[in-house]
């Protein structure tokens, strides 16, 4: 029973120390690019969630204090990361690349790979996509900075020496 609760607690901290690093790294990214430089932000921004997702979870009984918080921030989470249908089409353990991440199937544009249209010599189709991804990271980035300060500030870090210990040990393996 005691080692079930030290596990809960070291995931906790392991996951609010994760959720910090990925809202530090959202707000460095700064504003969207207004041109063909949107298609590398964007495989920078969903870098960044896929990175989140292979290596925890939100588990939203571990925050209770802010459920419906934490419930918004797991589905924008799920929304913006890896999906065999969606636009993150990278395996797990893969990064992101112009290649593995889908766009389009918007106003009569077939999907296809973010490189593509970043080559796309079509001003139309340029307009279009980069509308698109503007578009998808605007519902998703400040939200998630915003829902990531809720959920850190509304629960308490397990902070004793036995926890930071066995946190400190779990980094090592």
């Amino acid at each position: 029973m005691l080692k079930q609760r030290l596990n809960k607690a070291v995931t906790k901290v392991q996951t609010m120390d994760a959720l910090l690093d990925m809202q530090k790294k959202l707000q460095k990214l700064g504003s969207i690019p207004n041109s063909k430089d949107i298609y590398d932000y964007a495989i920078k921004f969903f870098n960044i969630i896929v990175e989140f997702q292979d290596k925890y979870a939100i588990d939203i009984e571990t925050f209770s204090k802010t459920t419906e918080d934490a419930e918004a921030l797991a589905k924008h989470i799920k929304n913006s990361g890896r999906d065999e249908y969606g636009w993150v089409r990278a395996p797990r353990g893969e990064s992101v690349t112009l290649h593995n991440l889908y766009l389009g199937n918007v106003y009569g544009i077939w999907t296809n790979t973010a490189a593509f249209f970043k080559e796309s010599k079509d001003p139309d189709v340029q307009k279009i996509i980069q509308m698109q991804l503007r578009g998808f990271i605007q519902s998703h980035r400040e939200p998630m900075i915003k829902y990531i300060s809720s959920v850190l500030g509304g629960n308490k870090k397990p902070d004793n020496f036995i926890v930071k210990a066995a946190v400190k040990k779990a980094e090592r393996q």
